[in-house]
């Protein structure tokens, strides 16, 4: 499809008109899907029949609740906070998107680390608004001193913190999100807790005033509901309302989201402990092979492989085995990113790396 716009261009930011859209490659042929950092087990035979009995009576003639409130109930109770802090969004990439837009005040900035999650950019640019990207070190580690000095010298309106990073697994101090929010009580801090599950230690007790924490369901196990959450201040959980879609949760996921909870989080948080201890089965059959792995604390491995990562990808594609890779430019030049995936898949991928390695 073309992306000519004619005369419409010029109503497009110029911003968004120089990006590009999120894509991933997707070979024929897929034997072991590792490219989306999803928790890669499918639920039991028993959890699946009480899905679907839960399932089967959904009204699906009328809209859903526009409050969500038996799922409101149900995080609540696990989180032990108040109903209203929460906002629910359609995963994470709405609720980034909201936040963005209720604090688009001019002069807005958003301002994140280097690399990280790429939604964080692709929300500002939509909205038209700068985003400001602080360089991680070398060893993908947090510059503390030059991240305080960028949020000083920029004023964000938005800062993005996540904690462990997606796509390079490591964990920052998440201690920090809480300084730099109690130090600038006029920026929004974001600790978005996605691979929580994985490592790491919450923000939730100290997500009051500036400071919100931001989890979602997709990487424990529920990725096909698409369904995400933020703790924050009832105040900026209203203000959040306020640019919220009013049925942005459907009623089928609203319901497989309420059983799920109820029902499936011992489960799943039992896969992603096994998760972890294959990450660091993984992790170090990958340094015997050579390749220079990051340390990780998500469900992700981070590999540099050098000029040869394009090849690489190609082969493990051919192989079956689908990865993330992210081109030849920036600093993640050479770079794969593997989820850990099912034992089965793990021995494929290594096979397949073991055979184009040698």
């Amino acid at each position: 499809m073309s992306d000519d716009l004619g005369p419409l261009a010029a109503r497009v930011p110029a911003a968004l008109r120089g990006a590009a859209a999120y894509h991933v490659p997707q070979p024929p042929r897929i034997l072991a899907k590792l490219d989306a950092n999803e928790l890669p087990f499918p639920l039991p035979a028993e959890l699946r029949a009480g899905l679907a009995a839960a399932l089967a009576d959904v009204g699906l003639e009328r809209y859903p609740d526009p409050r969500a409130r038996r799922l409101r109930e149900v995080v609540a109770r696990q989180l032990g906070v108040a109903g209203d802090r929460l906002t629910f969004g359609n995963g994470s990439d709405e609720l980034i998107a909201l936040l963005v837009a209720a604090f688009a005040a001019a002069p807005a900035t958003i301002l994140t680390p280097a690399p990280t999650f790429v939604y964080y950019r692709l929300a500002a640019v939509a909205r038209g608004l700068p985003i400001v990207e602080v360089p991680l070190r070398e060893d993908f580690t947090l510059d503390e001193e030059g991240f305080e000095r960028a949020v000083a010298a920029h004023r964000p309106s938005v800062v993005f913190l996540a904690l462990p990073n997606n796509p390079t697994g490591t964990l920052w101090r998440p201690a920090f999100a809480r300084e730099l929010a109690a130090c600038h009580p006029d920026v929004v801090v974001v600790s978005d807790e996605a691979y929580l599950a994985y490592g790491g230690d919450s923000n939730l007790a100290a997500a009051t005033d500036n400071l919100v924490v931001m989890r979602t369901l997709s990487k424990v196990g529920m990725a096909g509901l698409r369904v995400g959450y933020t703790v924050s201040s009832p105040a900026i959980a209203a203000l959040l309302d306020k640019v919220r879609p009013p049925y942005n949760l459907s009623t089928l996921d609203q319901a497989a989201a309420v059983y799920l909870l109820e029902h499936a989080a011992a489960w799943c948080a039992a896969r992603a402990a096994e998760i972890v201890v294959a990450r660091e089965a993984l992790a170090a059959e990958l340094t015997g092979l050579g390749l220079q792995v990051a340390p990780s604390r998500a469900n992700l491995l981070l590999v540099r492989v050098g000029p040869g990562a394009a090849t690489l990808w190609r082969a493990l594609a051919d192989a079956g085995v689908v990865v993330r890779a992210f081109g030849d430019t920036g600093p993640l030049a050479g770079c794969l990113r593997i989820t850990i995936g099912t034992p089965a898949e793990n021995a494929l991928l290594v096979a397949a790396l073991r055979s184009a390695l040698t």
